[in-house]
């Protein structure tokens, strides 16, 4: 085994001398250490060549380093910059990034508008971050017109899709009714389904389980398991 990976990674190697997308990759094996010694510092070296041929792989790769600091020293305009280049040509990951970028005002001026048009094209894609960010940017009325409806429709993509905010903020419409009929079974499910990895959700489960009757906890979590099992199966589990 250890005499094939060591073939594999020259392999990589001596792809990369010639394609971008090699380049990119060799670059995540050295930033997570994947065959060999994890170096940081080599993984921006790579990233960087495939960059600069234009890969969208290698620029979202180069910005988060400069993003998050990782192997060179942290840029949130430089980020911007890579995150663009790769965002123009349709990178949802980029758009994502792009988007929290002008959410924030990390390394461009604060724009929520230009951050809904970023999110909404990654969401599009199918990005879950994008789908969790732009539905509560329409919950809000951050950088669009306020539309609960259209809030929920994008909690739920990304709720279905795993993302714990969104299972919470989905739960959260159920119990008040915002954007649909209210329904407590279905917000204790959500919350139920949340609070496998979020304690504030635990929290807001809790809370809800001291009004409900048994016959009804039973309902939610028989529904938390149904929503559970539909989320592993489109995830192939």
């Amino acid at each position: 085994m250890k005499h094939f990976t060591a073939f594999i990674m020259r392999w990589y190697r001596e792809a990369a001398d010639r394609y971008a997308i090699f380049q990119w990759l060799l670059g995540i094996h050295y930033q997570h250490g994947i065959g060999m010694a994890k170096n940081e510092v080599k993984a921006v070296k790579w990233f960087r060549k495939a960059a600069e041929q234009g890969n969208d792989y290698g620029q979202v790769a180069l910005g988060m380093c400069y993003d998050e600091g990782i192997g060179v020293e942290k840029d949130q305009v430089e980020a911007v910059k890579w995150y663009r280049k790769a965002a123009e040509q349709g990178n949802a990951a980029a758009q994502s990034c792009l988007g929290n970028c002008y959410n924030e005002g990390k390394g461009v001026e604060k724009d929520e508008v230009e951050a809904g048009k970023w999110y909404h094209k990654a969401a599009e894609q199918g990005d879950v971050h994008a789908q969790s960010f732009l539905g509560n940017c329409y919950d809000e009325g951050i950088g669009v017109e306020k539309d609960e409806v259209e809030a929920v429709k994008w909690f739920r993509k990304a709720a279905e899709q795993g993302d714990t905010s969104a299972q919470f903020f989905l739960g959260s419409c159920y119990n008040e009714g915002k954007g649909m009929e209210k329904d407590e079974i279905e917000a204790y499910a959500y919350f139920n389904l949340a609070a496998i990895t979020a304690a504030y959700a635990r929290e807001k489960r809790d809370a809800m389980e001291s009004g409900m009757e048994s016959t009804q906890r039973a309902e939610g979590q028989r529904r938390t398991k149904e929503l559970q099992a539909q989320i592993e199966k489109s995830q192939g589990k």
